[in-house]
């Protein structure tokens, strides 16, 4: 199934400019149901995100840590975050009722738990079954580039 682009919070924006360290800061990825409130782009915490699908069966909710996450300059002027594909195994049940992938900060305290980006991986919400894996793999221009004009 094809995902939908990253599409990054209003938020994040501003917090690149103080408080994130796109390079070494740790990054994870958790999922959401269709009934989440991912979609909203004034999120700023992972606290306000709603609907996180039920941690069981091979789903965690600390996330998954991006084992890779990079901040480069694949050319003149440009800026580009990234990172491997992550994955979910549904083991010993269904991973149930997924829609979205959001990205976040990990660090300690709330305050700092900041929402980078979101991806509707699908139109309607889809079950993982057991003995199924869910692979994300950003496009080939990473999850968000910056260009100068």
């Amino acid at each position: 199934m094809a995902a939908g682009a990253w599409e990054v919070y209003d938020t994040f924006k501003l917090h690149m400019a103080t408080a994130i360290n796109l390079s070494s800061d740790i990054w994870r990825m958790n999922l959401t149901k269709d009934t989440s409130n991912a979609a909203t782009d004034t999120l700023s915490l992972r606290s306000e995100l709603t609907c996180e699908v039920a941690e069981a069966n091979g789903y965690s909710s600390s996330g998954k840590t991006f084992s890779a996450p990079t901040w480069a300059q694949p050319s003149a002027g440009t800026s580009r975050f990234d990172t491997t594909a992550i994955f979910w195994s549904a083991n010993g049940g269904t991973i149930a009722s997924i829609q979205f992938g959001v990205i976040w900060r990990s660090a300690t305290g709330v305050a700092s738990e900041y929402l980078m980006a979101r991806s509707q991986l699908s139109t309607s919400e889809f079950n993982l079954t057991d003995g199924n894996r869910l692979t994300i793999t950003p496009s080939a221009n990473g999850i968000f580039e910056l260009s100068g004009g």
